[in-house]
């Protein structure tokens, strides 16, 4: 019978690493569906009142396909137009070299006569120089098929994510009651509730917190800048509200914008939205940030920030919501170690 058990426990963990080696390249596919369906289940559960939910969960899915995917293709076209624009100025540059440096390089504030004299000392004919980096080049080249791989990969990841979210959407509920069940087999059904509590807690507060203050930065930043008729202004935008998931991580992007239109020649317009960025926007993202935070987060502000980039830093995009859950679930599990009361790190 001690041999059965063995036998058995064996082709258990087997069957256990074999189904996880097969779902593996689907993981953060399917990580990002469930953040996805988790976040999105009231609206999910208010359209099935109406709808079958099968038309529910595809009208959802569809609209998180034309969210994400739209300003994806949006910015993949603006950079092919660039690119294809571009290619006779760059070709022309390799044979006969840079020209004068422009106007409005040396009209920058404070950089402006470094730039200039730098674009005016390297303004050779960069044909000879061509021909000897001709290794360096290909290394450049292939490590642009190689990023264009990983774009690829990652349009294939998102759309395989919406897929997988239309399933969760129907099978949700059932999905949480068997991991349920497969927890308390292992652990008190007490402990369980409360982490799932802690994880649920966590994501609601991330996503609300962190990625929602972001987006709503992202409009800000877009009102802002089509005021002032800032070129690409829906692109800078879009790449700032990207940035902001970092505290003040938008400065990167529109402090060099009010330079250029200072550079233009439009000072107004520079002041103005140097004013609106730093006071309306970054006020918006010191109020409204730790306050969606705490209304959701199981973590201290701190300690979600810091979730938030080291899980980022770790594992990527996916990481700015396990990273805080993986702090949530450390400090519970040390404090049902440590035999402390549930919630004790929480106290002030």
């Amino acid at each position: 019978m001690k041999y059965e058990r063995i036998l058995l426990l064996a082709l258990a963990v087997a069957l256990g690493i074999g189904c996880f080696l097969i779902l593996l390249p689907f993981l953060p596919a399917m990580l990002w569906a469930g953040i996805l369906a988790y976040c999105l289940w009231p609206i999910y559960l208010k359209l099935s009142r109406y709808l079958p939910s099968s038309i529910a969960a595809c009208l959802i899915t569809l609209a998180l396909a034309a969210i994400i995917l739209v300003p994806l293709v949006h910015v993949a076209l603006v950079a092919a137009r660039e690119a294809r624009d571009n290619r006779a100025w760059v070709q022309d540059v390799m044979q006969n070299g840079l020209p004068p440096a422009p106007p409005v390089l040396a009209r920058l504030p404070l950089v402006g006569g470094i730039l200039t004299d730098f674009w005016n000392n390297s303004a050779d004919d960069l044909g000879g120089v061509a021909s000897s980096l001709q290794p360096v080049l290909g290394t450049v080249a292939h490590s642009g098929i190689h990023l264009l791989f990983k774009l690829t990969h990652g349009l294939v990841g998102i759309v395989v994510a919406l897929f997988i979210t239309y399933f969760f959407f129907l099978t949700g509920a059932q999905i949480v009651v068997r991991i349920r069940m497969l927890l308390v087999r292992l652990m008190n059904e007490n402990t369980v509730e409360h982490l799932l509590t802690l994880v649920a807690g966590t994501v609601r507060g991330v996503v609300f917190g962190i990625v929602g203050t972001a987006a709503l930065q992202g409009v800000l930043y877009t009102i802002g800048f089509e005021l002032v008729h800032a070129p690409q202004a829906l692109l800078l935008a879009s790449l700032a509200g990207l940035v902001s998931i970092v505290p003040a991580g938008a400065v990167i992007v529109y402090v060099p914008l009010c330079l250029f239109l200072l550079a233009v020649g439009h000072p107004l317009h520079a002041v103005v939205l140097l004013i609106y960025c730093f006071v309306v926007v970054g006020g918006a993202d010191s109020i409204i940030r730790p306050w969606l935070i705490a209304r959701g987060a199981s973590l201290p502000y701190a300690l979600t920030l810091l979730g938030v980039l080291g899980g980022a830093i770790a594992f990527g995009a996916l990481g700015i919501f396990v990273g805080p859950v993986l702090l949530v679930l450390g400090l519970a599990v040390a404090e049902e170690f440590a035999g402390q009361p549930r919630g004790a790190w929480r106290q002030p």
